[in-house]
């Protein structure tokens, strides 16, 4: 029996637990550690930010969840990983020591690098935790007119929710009976190359047009004070209500094994094995990819890493070749909405198309996801 050791548990270490269970059942013995409990999906903190959901409806508790797909829990922080021993140190609730294993999953996501733009703590808030999200909530809900900003930092990586919360945002405010409230998106490069790419700036610009959204493109925040964002080149935005995706980082605490690209984030090839140490693999937020960081994309990578990792536990060779795309809808709450199927690789536009049918689409697929995955563990503990 064979042990196979999963550090996270977003959607890329869910899903890998998940596929993993499907495909070896109880030959091999798997365990998962997070730091957190409860999974949160996180595609949904953007909607609890503006008042259409509450946290409940966006969390469940992982080891029960887990305990049906006979996966083991622990709750507890990576302190350090030794591969050189097939051992990771963990410390919390559940453990403090080493863990040993024969094959390893990393898919313990980005960190929010807030610390990297002075003023953003004290001035710009977020909707990438509930806690934040539940902030901003307040922010708006007391927020009188003025200007609202949102703002994408350099190396954000997540440029839809800022989108849609313009949208949001825009159709809150637009009957509203006080003075105009001006709404301005910020990105640190053009619209492009935000998506990875994918030439979707036309059809974006048209959107944010029809709801008298300023856009400004290529403007990297340096620093953030009580009234305005500050370029490096100097330019400025002022704000009376200011949200920002902040800068995504890898984990740092593996730039010691040698794994990682320059903002940390875990190098693998294209099987999605990790460089530089054996029988590891890495999925979601924390691989070292061009492009948006999105829950599609760490759900296909978990697909690929559990389906080359049973090859292994058969004793046969990888064959699942990992490729780059963007599969995302942006919901503008009408017949502006987006859909985008983009190859990052290959460079190739798959489909592009606008309308309202998209909405409806996003928020089903949302529904169903949570729905799943909440009756699953229910079903269990009951």
């Amino acid at each position: 029996m064979k042990r196979i050791l999963i550090l996270g548990g977003g959607f890329a270490g869910l899903k890998t637990a998940e596929e993993l269970s499907k495909k070896i059942g109880s030959e091999h013995e798997i365990t998962l550690v997070s730091p957190q409990r409860k999974f949160m999906f996180y595609p949904g903190l953007i909607r609890l930010a503006l008042g259409e959901t509450e946290v409940d409806e966006l969390d469940f508790d992982l080891d029960d969840k887990l305990r049906k797909l006979k996966v083991r829990f622990i709750e507890g922080e990576v302190i350090h990983l030794l591969p050189e021993m097939k051992r990771v140190k963990v410390a919390g609730k559940d453990i403090n020591g080493e863990i040993c294993y024969d094959y390893l999953v990393i898919a313990m996501g980005r960190r929010l690098a807030t610390e990297k733009i002075p003023g953003f703590f004290e001035h710009a808030h977020h909707f990438l935790s509930p806690k934040a999200a539940l902030k901003f909530r307040k922010a708006v809900e007391d927020f009188q007119q003025g200007n609202i900003v949102l703002a994408l930092a350099p190396d954000g990586r997540l440029p839809v929710p800022i989108c849609e919360a313009a949208f949001a945002l825009s159709r809150r405010f637009e009957d509203s009976p006080q003075s105009p409230t001006k709404i301005t998106v910020v990105f640190p490069t053009s619209i492009e190359e935000v998506f990875g790419g994918a030439n979707v700036a036309g059809e974006l610009k048209e959107a944010f047009e029809s709801h008298s959204i300023e856009v400004i493109e290529r403007l990297k925040v340096s620093e953030v004070t009580s009234t305005d964002i500050i370029a490096f080149d100097g330019r400025s935005v002022p704000f009376d209500l200011l949200a920002m995706i902040p800068t995504f980082k890898g984990q740092a605490r593996f730039e010691e094994n040698g794994i990682t690209d320059s903002g940390h984030f875990i190098e693998v090839d294209e099987f999605l094995r990790v460089k530089g140490i054996p029988d590891a693999y890495a999925a979601g937020d924390i691989t070292s990819f061009k492009g948006p960081k999105l829950a599609h994309i760490a759900i296909g990578q978990a697909v690929v890493v559990a389906d080359n990792l049973a090859k292994e536990l058969a004793g046969e060779e990888p064959d699942q070749v990992y490729f780059h795309e963007l599969s995302m809808i942006i919901d503008e709450g009408g017949n502006e909405s987006i859909y985008l199927h983009y190859g990052v690789w290959d460079k190739t536009l798959y489909r592009l198309k606008k309308g309202k049918s998209w909405s409806y689409v996003k928020k089903i697929h949302d529904k169903f996801w949570q729905t799943w995955h909440k009756r699953t563990w229910r079903e269990n503990s009951a």
